[in-house]
């Protein structure tokens, strides 16, 4: 284990069958913002329960009132006030860009912001991690700041068990992993700093510490 397994923690989707999954609309879907800043002047992503039809068929009530953090498979949708203290924090390679969530009653959210991570930061470390050994694609369209390969679009591999590169965290500054999104792997998950955790810590959200993932959680 690492000295920085339990300072970090994966910002994970509970599972309850009763949360909204974010899906893109018709328009939203043909661009690339999961790793790309849109132009300036578009109009905000826009997303919609995509589970719906499931819960109807299933007699699940979807919640009330939309959580303050919604999720686009990996990706975050934040409400308004996290949008801004990230702001604050100016985080390298990530974009927060404007975005819609239309909840099961049409009723418009536009709040939100999804979080777009423009690289990937590869720090899981293979001797002390437990993975596939064989790499799965297609390769992630996106730079990968990573230590294992000089290919910036380096293969990925699904992870059971994760333990952190702790020789690349001590040489990489705070500033730039306080939120990142991982690389190197299928989950692409993103990660926080103790520092930032609490931030994400709200109703809906599960704030799992790393040295857990695999062996307690899910």
């Amino acid at each position: 284990m690492s000295a920085f397994d339990k300072e970090y923690f994966f910002i994970l989707m509970p599972e309850d069958e009763s949360l909204p999954f974010m899906t893109p609309d018709k328009d939203t879907v043909t661009k690339q913002y999961d790793w790309e800043i849109m132009p300036a002047g578009l109009k905000p992503l826009i997303f919609y329960n995509g589970v719906l039809d499931f819960q109807k068929g299933k007699k699940i009530k979807p919640i009330s009132s939309p959580p303050e953090v919604l999720f686009n498979g990996s990706n975050l949708v934040v409400i308004e006030r996290i949008a801004d203290e990230l702001a604050e924090l100016d985080i390298p390679d990530l974009a927060i860009q404007p975005a819609i969530y239309i909840d099961h009653k049409d009723d418009w959210h536009e709040n939100y912001w999804f979080l777009t991570f423009t690289t990937r930061f590869d720090c899981w470390d293979r001797k002390n991690s437990r993975y596939d050994p064989d790499p799965v694609g297609p390769k992630p369209p996106l730079r990968v700041v990573h230590t294992y390969s000089i290919d910036n679009l380096q293969p990925m591999y699904g992870v059971y068990t994760y333990s952190f590169n702790e020789s690349l965290l001590r040489k990489t500054p705070l500033k730039k992993r306080r939120l990142f999104k991982i690389g190197g792997t299928t989950d692409g998950f993103v990660v926080v700093h103790k520092s930032v955790a609490d931030l994400f810590r709200v109703k809906w959200v599960d704030v799992v510490p790393i040295a857990d993932y695999g062996v307690s959680y899910p």
